[in-house]
């Protein structure tokens, strides 16, 4: 795995918004949850592309013009 302590802390992605890990975590599981957020946080902070936003916008305004709801999971 990659590690991201070469990066400077202005170029992580939001550290503090991070949950902080539980005394009952398992080493293993501290250490996948600190390796998948340097890998992932900065990609995942990064705005969505227009295109789908767009697409988000439209399939909201035709449930709320035809009166149905979303489809729930």
């Amino acid at each position: 795995m990659a590690n991201n302590d070469d990066k400077p802390e202005s170029s992580r992605a939001a550290s503090a918004a991070r949950a902080k890990p539980r005394a009952s975590d398992r080493p293993f599981d501290l250490w996948l949850h600190k390796q998948l957020h340097a890998m992932y946080d900065e990609i995942a902070s990064e705005p969505l592309p227009d295109d789908l936003v767009n697409l988000i916008e439209k399939d909201a305004a035709a449930h709320k013009k035809g009166g149905t709801e979303p489809p729930k999971k």
